[in-house]
């Protein structure tokens, strides 16, 4: 039969089949080979039905990897990111945009505290570097927490259908608030227990858990983060995967150009044409520094 993990706890896996969980475990030859992770998809052998204890014997290759949490086959992140307080900071949204786009990972952008933002003197310039991220094409939904509307939290509901997500965002930003208003009210009850769940170690790294949810919602929470260090990224995945530079990426004079300190730059041009965002470019060259450096300390 074929299922998913679902969860991990030191060797056992926890596969779900048809809305029953099953305790797995791999057999040897297999855990030399590739060890489980979750949102694996695997085949098992039933070994007792009536406790329902399963034999892994297959691991099915992996379409993506995340590390931080480590799970596999994820479809899309949803990057929970506040609007107001704390005021919009582009820099860690876009290096997790990055990030996603180097393991071909598509980023789901929630940005929430609308309502605050609209009482405050940053609105206007707030919502015009919200505009660019729309502008290419990712997936946006901006909502208020404290009364969601009823058409994004069906907007991210026909997102989140027959996928794998994972949810995260920086403390602060309302990544709670969202997981518990995005469903049905008639879901709610689910969406509560399994809230419950996921902050039951509010600031601490908890093993990732998938929950399944109605319409074949399959979702990993993660902690909240004040951070992000871009340590599995090199300045080459920047330059060939970041979808602001997708189409000037060729247009440059030299084939490695790194779109900083070059002659003839393509992406530059564009800067200066205001076809890419400035405080989009700006953040490029911050997240060139840091890999830099990274490499100069390790």
């Amino acid at each position: 039969m074929n299922g998913i993990i679902i969860r991990i706890d030191s060797s056992t896996s926890y596969v779900l089949h048809d809305e029953v969980v099953y305790t797995a475990h791999a057999k040897g030859n297999l855990k030399r080979e590739a060890k489980p992770c979750v949102g694996d998809f695997v085949f098992f052998e039933v070994i007792d039905q009536a406790n329902k204890i399963v034999n892994i014997v297959k691991i099915n290759d992996r379409k993506t990897e995340l590390y931080r949490p480590k799970i596999v086959n994820v479809d899309q992140v949803v990057i929970v990111t506040a609007l107001f307080e704390p005021l919009f900071a582009s820099y860690i949204l876009n290096k997790y945009i990055a990030m996603l786009e180097t393991k071909h990972i598509e980023p789901i952008l929630v940005f929430t505290k609308m309502d605050l933002l609209v009482q405050s003197n940053k609105y206007l310039e707030v919502i015009e570097k919200i505009k660019s991220y729309q502008s290419q094409n990712y997936k946006v939904i901006i909502m208020n927490n404290s009364m969601p509307e009823q058409s994004s939290l069906d907007e991210l509901k026909n997102i989140l259908e027959n996928k794998i997500s994972v949810f995260t965002g920086q403390t602060g930003a309302g990544k709670s608030s969202t997981l518990n208003n995005f469903l049905a009210h008639e879901e709610q009850i689910k969406t509560q227990e399994i809230s419950k769940n996921l902050n039951r170690g509010k600031h601490t790294t908890t093993a990732v858990e998938l929950y399944k949810l109605p319409e074949n919602i399959l979702i990993a929470d993660t902690p909240g983060f004040s951070s992000f260090e871009l340590q599995d990224i090199e300045v080459e995945d920047l330059l060939f995967n970041f979808k602001f530079f997708e189409k000037y990426r060729n247009q440059c004079k030299f084939a490695n150009c790194q779109h900083n300190n070059e002659t003839k730059c393509a992406i530059k041009e564009a800067v200066l044409s205001k076809m890419i965002p400035q405080f989009v470019y700006e953040d490029y060259l911050k997240m060139i520094e840091e890999i830099k450096s990274r490499k100069v300390k390790y």
